[in-house]
């Protein structure tokens, strides 16, 4: 297996570092902080240069705040010096490192691919198991909490097998170790390293247990094969290979039939969104803002009734 050298370098060029800071201000939508940027872009440029340069840079504090949809969630943010430096990391460290070895279906924060693509790949396996099966069956798998419960000692055992570049794996860890437990959401270098998280047991699926047709998005993959029985063994191998990982299935899990409905990335078997599941979301998030005192009672109230309404006519939707 290569192991990448000559990476920290990269991160210390000022072309790369100003390439960094527009895509952070590209990707800001708070009009304040933008027009803050512009004013200051040369002082957050050398600010990021120095830190990088005298080896000296210190993650910042994380913002945290909750979102809803798709479902409840810790989200952080940071401050645009340590903004840049992730994407420094990202682009010019991880990428080069971590790309090379992942497999074409797993397809999440990579360039070209996103949802869009997962669902695109299981509309195509799910054509190609018609034909070739008739009747198939698919293993659809979940990981329960998976960036909180990715394993730091584990993660940087595996990033050592591509990464020799000390000073590289240096910062790497400075940002792994800013996390007490598990990966944040909300950075692009969690994003990259909960891909490769499971990077092995991609490979796993793919060359031990001869899955032709797979597709992971992050936490979330399928297994596709026309005997029941074959993915039911492949279920406790798996198992068997995220306890190695620290990492267990939630109750999502299952094996569906082929002219079952299930939910891949938000959608059903269709490629349809079901209502009623943001619905719920969404009333639920009017709750936590009603018993944070956030909006008063008679709030909450009509947002229930109209929520109520939708629910009922989307599960009527379904049962029709």
């Amino acid at each position: 297996m290569k192991r990448y050298s000559n990476l920290y370098q990269n991160i210390c060029e000022v072309k790369n570092i100003e390439q960094a800071f527009k895509e952070v201000r590209k990707n800001t939508r708070n009009e304040r902080r933008v027009y803050n940027m512009k004013q200051y872009k040369a002082y957050y440029i050398s600010e990021v240069y120095q830190m990088l340069c005298n080896h000296n840079y210190t993650v910042g504090k994380y913002h945290k705040f909750i979102i809803y949809e798709p479902k409840e969630r810790v989200i952080v943010s940071q401050d645009i010096p340590d903004k840049i430096v992730n994407h420094l990391v990202s682009r010019y460290i991880l990428y080069p490192a971590i790309l090379p070895c992942l497999i074409d279906t797993n397809v999440a924060s990579r360039k070209g691919l996103g949802t869009s693509a997962g669902l695109r790949i299981a509309n195509e396996y799910r054509r190609q198991c018609k034909v070739k099966y008739g009747t198939y069956y698919i293993l659809k798998c979940d990981v329960s909490k998976f960036f909180f419960s990715i394993d730091h000692d584990i993660l940087k055992a595996k990033i050592e097998k591509r990464i020799k570049d000390k000073e590289a794996l240096e910062i790497i860890y400075k940002i792994i170790d800013s996390n007490t437990t598990g990966l944040f959401i909300g950075s692009m270098t969690s994003q990259i390293l909960a891909i490769f998280y499971l990077n092995d047991l991609d490979h796993f699926i793919k060359e031990k247990l001869k899955i032709k047709y797979y597709v992971r998005y992050q936490d979330d993959f399928l297994l596709f094969h026309q005997s029941k029985d074959y993915l039911r063994y492949c279920l406790q191998e798996i198992k068997k290979f995220l306890e190695k990982e620290k990492l267990q299935l939630n109750r999502k899990t299952r094996i569906f039939k082929s002219t079952d409905n299930y939910m891949f990335l938000g959608r059903n078997s269709k490629g349809r969104y079901i209502r009623y599941r943001n619905v719920k979301r969404k009333l639920r998030a009017r709750k936590y803002k009603y018993n944070t005192g956030q909006i008063p009672l008679s709030s909450f109230v009509s947002s229930a009734t109209c929520y109520s309404e939708l629910l009922q006519r989307s599960i009527g939707q379904l049962v029709n």
